[in-house]
């Protein structure tokens, strides 16, 4: 599923994360920018709530690496986000409380927007969750 405008997308991300808080812990989604391999948002249901994580851009072959800009970290950092002491073994990532779904989506928009640099009209897209298997 595709969603391109604030409204739509917000409501995406509360639709998803509140079916991923009724998910088994090890379920995920990801959260995409169609055609931006190192743009996405993913959370993972954890036995205590959910776990994000946020592309670092610092993978792959180095000439194919996009690093998040220094000030982009320092954001996320703002936003209590743990910054690992070496990216490109480990992305940014953030607990959190499963209670409040529209605090969790307008804190994703703000990702997209202020860290990826999305216009105003980005398209976001999402398989939905994924399960983890029993």
């Amino acid at each position: 599923m595709k969603a391109s405008t604030p409204e739509t997308r917000i409501q995406m991300f509360r639709e998803q994360l509140r079916a991923l808080m009724e998910a088994p812990p090890g379920s995920a989604v990801v959260f995409e920018i169609p055609g931006r391999p190192l743009a996405y948002v993913q959370l993972e249901r954890t036995p205590e709530g959910l776990r994000g994580e946020v592309c670092s851009g610092d993978w792959g072959p180095r000439r194919r690496a996009r690093p998040l800009p220094r000030a982009a970290q320092e954001r996320l950092r703002g936003m209590g986000w743990i910054l690992p002491p070496r990216l490109r073994e480990q992305n940014p990532f953030k607990p959190f409380s499963p209670g409040d779904p529209e605090a969790i989506a307008q804190e994703i928009e703000r990702i997209f927007r202020e860290i990826y640099q999305c216009p105003p009209d980005y398209t976001v897209r999402t398989e939905g969750v994924l399960h983890a298997k029993p």
